[in-house]
């Protein structure tokens, strides 16, 4: 039986997350708002950052570059 607490292909999420440029200016943040709330593999989120999503626990902080 799967972890509920462990994001994996086709976990429904709730999460605040911050996107910025390499020079560090912030493009898109959540903080400050309501959370968004998504469903990994539903192409509501790139690819590749679903990836990085992927094997999380729940309250777990993490930074991809």
């Amino acid at each position: 039986m799967a972890d509920p607490d462990t994001v994996l292909p086709g976990s429904h999420l709730t999460l605040y997350y911050r996107i910025s440029l390499a020079d560090g200016t912030e493009a898109v943040s959540t903080f400050g708002m309501k959370p968004a709330t998504l469903s990994l593999g539903a192409g509501q989120m790139a690819e590749t950052l679903e990836r990085c999503l992927l094997g999380m626990r729940k309250g777990e902080r993490r930074a991809f570059t």
